[in-house]
């Protein structure tokens, strides 16, 4: 057993490896440089893991797949120790062919086992925590993309680059058999929901959601049928809908083609789209994977190119983004490309950190040091280049150990996928904030022939370390 010392962190590694085999990636990196923010703690993995997929367990261990190597890593939070395990059974290719391991999903089933799929190999591997055994299912068309578990004990799963849904099931003899269904050709089945009898999946391929009834024999799945797709219309297009989840009559989804967090309702058929903050680099933030928690009434999703991991108040619809502090040595972007739930504390979300070989948790329960707040909730831009005003309230919290007094202020909106303005004038009137003054702030805007229709305008302001959103609606008129 090895014991390094990293910043403030301590771990000690486990090999797990078999005798005599060669597992170079199984050391964790000593020289890690941990930025500081109190809202998340980083944990370096070995250079070149990539890691992707990941899973918080029912016990609060944290699973993590890595891209580049083929190993399986085990994290326990409170001991802060990790063990390392090589994705293989006897049947493994893997070290034959170099090819990447790539996992976008990891779950746990309810027998305890943990379920994995190996992009570009066609394998879905089930791993068994109690005798750290890797069984390989490779009769699949695809690797799954995202893997969900339903009521019944059932995975679901969709393939992406394979034009189908599958399901995995286990029968009388305890025995797991893997059945797919087609969802119909240049389509691209990516983020998967389920609510009782019913299936729903994001079409990436036409900018859709569609909803499938799911059919039964004696217990077992026999087929699905689709029932609705969603918009229903040809004038609204979604852009790259990835993920979703359904609460009552509303589809919540990430837009991953734009900077949005979207709601559809279904009587309505209104779409609603809510932008993160804007990139500092004036790029998409690319909103990829949702965990929906508290029974909707929050969504945690992170942002590919946003730097942010985003948590969503449905009820107040306030967004609260967290700035990764890790930047990767030969870029700006760090790609948080895969979230995970703590079951026992929804406030903490761990995350992936493909291209830093890191990952982090972050904790929601730490409170904000600052508000923001605006009286009026709708504004109207007319077409007669009059300037607009808008009151906006910033205010702040008193904690002993926030030493900050200075608050950056910025805008964005639903007009442009990058969440940009396109030809809106924005501005404040004062930016940034210094609390040691008293300030009246106000967001000017004006239509400089912007496109007629309804939008949504995000105000939010920023310590560089936690960023806080508001939204209001935004009619521009002809």
């Amino acid at each position: 057993m090895v014991v390094v010392s990293i910043a403030i962190l301590a771990f000690s590694i486990v090999n797990t490896s078999k005798p005599n085999e060669k597992n170079p990636n199984n050391e964790l990196n000593p020289n890690a440089n941990y930025a500081i923010n109190p809202y998340i703690k980083e944990y370096s993995l070995p250079d070149g893991t990539w890691p992707n997929g990941i899973l918080v367990d029912k016990n609060g261990i944290v699973w993590i797949a890595g891209s580049k190597i083929n190993s399986l890593f085990r994290f326990d939070p409170k001991q802060e120790k990790i063990e390392s395990y090589p994705i293989e059974d006897d049947n493994s290719q893997y070290n034959k062919t170099g090819s990447s391991f790539m996992v976008w999903t990891i779950l746990q089933d309810n027998d305890g086992f943990i379920w994995l799929s190996q992009l570009g190999t066609k394998s879905i591997w089930k791993f068994d925590p109690s005798n750290d055994k890797f069984t390989a299912f490779r009769s699949v068309s695809a690797a799954p993309f995202q893997m969900k578990t339903h009521k019944s004990g059932n995975i679901w799963f969709t393939t992406l680059t394979g034009s189908t849904v599958g399901v995995i099931q286990k029968n009388k003899n305890e025995q797991y058999t893997i059945t797919e269904f087609n969802t119909g050709n240049d389509t691209t089945p990516a983020g998967l929901f389920l609510t009782n009898n019913d299936l729903w999946v994001t079409d990436i391929s036409n900018q859709k959601v569609i909803k499938y009834s799911i059919l039964y024999d004696n217990g077992l799945v026999t087929n699905i049928e689709k029932i609705a797709e969603m918009p229903s219309d040809n004038k609204t297009s979604l852009g790259s809908p990835t993920d979703l989840f359904v609460l009552n009559d509303t589809i919540w989804l990430t837009e991953h083609g734009t900077s949005f967090l979207t709601r559809y309702q279904l009587d309505s058929e209104n779409l609603t789209r809510f932008p993160t903050s804007q990139n500092a680099y004036h790029v998409t933030t690319l909103p990829f994977w949702m965990r929906e928690v508290d029974n909707g009434k929050g969504i945690w999703f992170n942002e590919h190119e946003g730097d942010k991991i985003a948590f969503f108040n449905t009820v107040n619809k306030t967004l609260t983004e967290y700035e990764i502090p890790s930047r990767p040595k030969d870029g700006y972007l760090v790609y948080p490309l895969n979230i995970a739930v703590d079951p026992s504390n929804s406030n903490k979300l761990w995350f992936s950190e493909w291209n830093t070989d890191k990952f982090g948790m972050v904790d929601g329960e730490i409170p904000i040091p600052f508000e923001i707040h605006s009286d009026l909730n709708k504004i109207v831009l007319r077409n007669d280049s009059k300037q607009q005003s808008v009151n906006i309230e910033i205010s702040k919290n008193n904690f002993p150990s926030y030493n900050n007094n200075v608050v950056f202020l910025n805008a964005s909106s639903s007009i442009e996928p990058t969440a940009g303005f396109g030809n809106v004038y924005v501005n404040f009137s004062v930016n940034p904030i210094d609390f040691t003054k008293t300030h009246e702030v106000h967001l000017l805007m004006r239509n400089d022939s912007a496109p007629p229709g309804n939008y949504t305008i995000g105000v939010s302001a920023s310590d560089g370390n936690v960023t806080k959103t508001i939204f209001l609606d935004l009619e521009i008129q002809k």
